[in-house]
């Protein structure tokens, strides 16, 4: 009975091998809002134009003229804020963190001896603590990612805010990154651009079926179809678009039809990633009219003025020096980005009542200083209010002896 050997089974007669490419699978997109390209853009666009304001150091008399004041104070914000940054560094930084945190904190630094304003540093912790002692002075705890931490009061630190609601002392919702309604938004984003560089692959890639005729092995089988991949890597490195094949095989195409996600889908998801940050398409694009960018002026770059003037105020000016009418001011010179025709329309209004000096003019337009340019002139067809009427009668008294 031992004498005869068990033939190996073997397959029927037909035998098939789907080809497909390597499938790529979906990467989990994180917990960093920095990771989408989108965010970086709206920051850039954002932190780009606030660093443009000039912040000054000013006093208000009691007449209402403005005067700007010197001192370190006036030198930080004009010129160098500390030795690693120039004023739109240190703006651009500050506004970047921000919009990443929803919480911005600035760290005034003083000469111990002086106690004269020496630098400002705009801080970034990973991790913020409030601390609260038994008389109600409030302090920060802040953790950086070398380790250390340091505690500092709260009077002591510039702190800029965003989305200030739920939380007492912090932006958002806590005093770390939270942007749980923007990171969904991000994830589907995200997911879409995976599918469409999905979709583009598969469509460049060959998938079909491999027919080998016959009774084979397993063995004789997997040999067919590396010597067809191997037949596909010449046909390739050939630029050919010819596969030889024996009578054994047969080869059927298989038509890849991948769907992309239609145009709107993605302008609308996009649009919801601009909106949390206030840019609209045309500004995010650098495709802006006068219109459009004051309208980004307005709505965006406006309110971050105006925290950053009244916090810097309060951070930096004493409770005296506020009294006396002292303020830091983050001025934006928005006539620069203005049509010609509208700076030309400005220049001939303001300086017709004094505003504007011809130098002052002259920078709208682009152009450089000139000597003596300093004065102010003034249009004669504007007359004193409160000499308005004495101004009218004198004229009729006038016309009357002419007469």
């Amino acid at each position: 009975m031992g004498i005869f050997k068990r033939k190996k089974r073997v397959e029927n007669a037909d035998s098939y091998h789907v080809i497909t490419d390597i499938k790529m699978p979906f990467m989990p997109f994180g917990n960093s809002i920095t990771n989408s390209d989108v965010v970086r853009i709206c920051i850039d666009r954002v932190a780009s134009q606030c660093a443009k304001l000039k912040g000054r150091h000013i006093k208000i008399g009691v007449d209402g003229v403005q005067t700007e004041k010197t001192g370190s104070i006036a030198f930080l914000l004009k010129y160098r804020p500390n030795q690693l940054m120039t004023p739109y560094q240190f703006l651009y930084k500050t506004i970047s963190l921000l919009l990443l945190n929803d919480n911005a904190f600035i760290y005034p630094k003083y000469d111990k001896a002086t106690y004269k304003l020496t630098a400002i540093y705009p801080l970034n912790p990973i991790m913020v603590e409030p601390i609260e002692d038994d008389v109600g002075s409030y302090f920060l705890k802040l953790y950086f990612g070398d380790g250390s931490n340091f505690i500092l009061p709260y009077e002591n630190i510039i702190h800029l805010k965003r989305f200030y609601s739920t939380n007492d002392f912090f932006g958002g919702t806590s005093s770390n990154e939270a942007h749980d309604a923007l990171l969904k938004t991000l994830r589907i984003n995200d997911s879409l651009l995976q599918g469409i560089e999905s979709g583009m692959l598969s469509s460049f890639q060959i998938k079909g079926l491999l027919k080998i005729n016959g009774m084979l092995k397993e063995t004789d089988k997997q040999k067919q179809l590396e010597e067809f991949n191997r037949a596909l890597e010449r046909s390739a490195k050939g630029k050919s678009a010819i596969i030889p094949m024996d009578s054994k095989s047969d080869y059927t195409q298989l038509n890849i039809d991948p769907k992309f996600i239609d145009e709107q889908t993605l302008e609308f998801i996009q649009s919801k990633i601009l909106d949390y940050f206030g840019v609209s398409k045309s500004i995010f694009s650098n495709q802006y009219d006068e219109t459009q960018f004051n309208a980004f002026y307005e709505s965006t770059i406006e309110p971050i003025a105006i925290q950053l003037s009244e916090a810097f105020s309060n951070g930096l000016l004493s409770i005296n020096e506020l009294e006396r009418g002292e303020e830091i001011v983050f001025f934006s010179e928005r006539l620069q980005y203005a049509s010609w025709t509208t700076k030309v329309g400005a220049i001939e209004k303001l300086m017709g009542l004094g505003i504007m000096s011809l130098n002052e003019s002259r920078a709208i337009l682009g152009l450089e200083p000139i000597e003596n340019g300093n004065k102010r002139l003034q249009s004669l067809n504007y007359v004193d209010a409160s000499k308005a009427n004495q101004y009218q009668i004198g004229g009729n008294e006038n016309e009357e002896n002419n007469k």
